[in-house]
């Protein structure tokens, strides 16, 4: 069976614990299928068509001065798609894994004419199942919206929900703001929270406690007045905290600045950016529990047990509070509060593995039962 998946390659390996949760929803549906997997990287759109394709010929990400090749970039991107040539003309089964769909100005993305107004929804009116799963929102948190009705972006959202022939979220905001637009969905876990169980089985935990640091919390401001020195002094008490009390921090990196960034405020501490998820989770899976800025990081901890709390800048929060966990927006992660969470984490680790661990299971039931009827090959 031929699948074609919009994800990401070789940039985020949060968006990677996407992929694999829902590549092994598939495997478990379909135990015996030999699945050929078309893979593109949602960050480089133009390598949906092959090396020869004019819109690759007229990249304006590769080939410049730009004012060569602008308009024939702009004739072969109109006259071209319908066509086809996509890499994903055949595939029998098209998703996009999970990322944040909704945010401010998502109709600008790099991926929405090119993969979504091109080759989705052109596909998807000829019949072919397109699964928009695990979707979630991003907008400031301090200016969550209410609605998309009326909003600039209502268009291309529209254009996602009438696509697809499957839709699920992660979030309650996400959930909501597709409501507003008359689209009732099912809101079910991140699929990052089963990717964990595809490579390690959960282990005793030892001291270790995994700590992932961003500069101010998260990867955006948003205008929001983010004071980045109070939140690296926050963090230094916490993992002070955590030396004093007997517990051994190691900075767990989702990029080389976060490596960087942690060797330079913490020289002495492990550290360590893995360069694959076997050893991202081989890593992790002793854990006792963890303080994470990515929400990708506590999702997938989770899914091997390990509580975490979370905190963060923007409606990707949400993400984490679906799975029970304890999150806080950066200005409110007051040292004394990270400080009596990691506390209550410590004292309630038994409890909160085993009820993620259940999760982690009834979340694998919730998206083989919606996915099934479009891998009949059980």
């Amino acid at each position: 069976m031929k699948l074609g998946l919009l994800t990401t390659i070789n940039t985020n390996i949060g968006d990677d614990f996407i992929r694999e949760g829902l590549l092994h929803c598939i495997r478990k549906i379909a135990p015996g299928a030999k699945l050929d997997v078309i893979m593109l990287n949602k960050h480089d759109p133009q390598t949906v068509y092959p090396r020869w394709h004019p819109i690759r010929l007229f990249d304006k990400k590769k080939i410049k001065p730009r004012c060569l090749t602008k308009p024939f970039r702009i004739l072969a991107e109109h006259f071209l798609p319908p066509l086809g040539f996509s890499h994903f003309e055949d595939c029998e089964v098209l998703i996009q894994c999970g990322t944040p769909v909704l945010w401010p100005g998502c109709r600008n993305s790099e991926w929405a004419r090119l993969i979504w107004r091109d080759v989705f929804a052109r596909l998807a009116q000829c019949g072919k199942p397109l699964l928009n799963l695990g979707g979630g929102s991003c907008y400031p948190w301090e200016q969550l919206p209410e609605t998309l009705a009326g909003n600039q972006d209502e268009v291309f959202v529209r254009l996602m929900l009438n696509s697809a022939q499957l839709t699920t979220v992660r979030d309650r905001l996400a959930r909501k703001l597709l409501a507003s637009l008359g689209r009732e969905v099912q809101q079910v876990c991140c699929p990052a929270l089963l990717a964990g169980q595809a490579y390690v089985c959960p282990a005793p935990p030892t001291r270790k406690v995994l700590i992932n640091y961003m500069i101010g919390g998260g990867h955006y401001d948003w205008g929001q007045g983010i004071n980045a020195l109070c939140w690296e002094d926050t963090m230094r008490q916490t993992v002070r905290h955590l030396e004093t009390s007997g517990w051994q921090p190691f900075f767990l990196a989702h990029s080389k600045n976060e490596l960087a960034l942690a060797a330079n405020i913490w020289p002495n501490m492990h550290r360590l950016y893995p360069s694959s998820m076997q050893e991202y989770f081989e890593v992790v899976r002793d854990a006792a529990f963890g303080v994470c800025n990515r929400m990708h990081a506590s999702v997938a901890l989770a899914g091997l047990g390990i509580p975490s709390v979370a905190v963060g800048t923007d409606s990707r929060n949400l993400m984490v509070e679906a799975v029970g966990l304890p999150v806080f927006y950066v200005k409110e992660a007051t040292p004394n509060r990270m400080i009596a969470i990691i506390d209550y984490l410590q004292r309630n680790r038994d409890f909160e593995s085993q009820r993620l661990l259940a999760l982690r299971e009834t979340t694998l039931i919730e998206y083989t039962n919606c996915m099934r009827a479009f891998f009949p090959l059980t």
